[in-house]
């Protein structure tokens, strides 16, 4: 004959897959209170989360590399920036400061800087930056255009290429004046200001 019930003592946990490991219920509520509490708060953690997020980049770009492709090939790469244009005194016109933006000097700019710093590996250097011609994407680029108004971007590589304008008759007298700004100068994109003759007494 059986014996009266033995009741034993509950540790208030449940089985977990029979592997020995319980969690009771009063720690089951105090997690849910937990979660409870940060879906209350959302901006609980707004410092964590600031503290993560990079530091902003600046809108306006400082520099810009710039890659002359050469006729025989050969490859000059370089860096606009604002030490550049102040070794090369590159003033915005009708102003006295010197640019920090590179994107505001203008392609004619842009060539006399490549005739200063000619490469004695290169072709023979022309008279001036009058007879150096600029091309992107099979174009030429227009002497007062701006580089900001160009196909050029702050990443790179912005591959230019260069070519040099053949001398004419008259060329090197014309050159000279241009620089005195007299009669018969040149303007920048290489024509004549003025008529002139240009025969050849043979």
């Amino acid at each position: 004959m059986d014996g009266p019930a033995v009741l034993l003592p509950c540790d208030n946990r449940e089985s977990t897959g029979g592997l020995g490991v319980g969690t009771t219920t009063t720690e089951r509520m105090n997690e849910a209170g937990a979660v409870d509490a940060a879906v209350a708060d959302p901006e609980s953690g707004d410092a964590e989360t600031e503290n993560k997020r990079p530091p902003s980049i600046s809108s306006t770009p400082t520099s810009l590399p710039v890659t002359i492709l050469l006729q025989s090939g050969a490859r000059h790469q370089f860096t606009l920036d604002s030490e550049y244009l102040s070794r090369h005194s590159i003033r915005a016109e009708m102003q006295k400061e010197v640019l920090s933006n590179p994107f505001e000097m203008t392609v004619y700019q842009l060539k006399e800087c490549i005739w200063k710093d000619w490469k004695e590996d290169w072709e023979q250097r022309p008279a001036s930056a009058l007879f150096i011609r600029l091309i992107q994407f099979g174009a030429y680029m227009i002497d007062n255009n701006r580089l900001r108004d160009c196909r050029v971007t702050p990443e790179g590589p912005n591959v230019i290429h260069m070519a040099i304008r053949p001398a004419e008759v008259g060329d090197d007298d014309i050159t000279q004046r241009s620089t005195k700004g007299g009669f018969g100068s040149r303007d920048r994109e290489g024509t004549s200001r003025t008529p002139s003759c240009r025969c050849v007494i043979l």
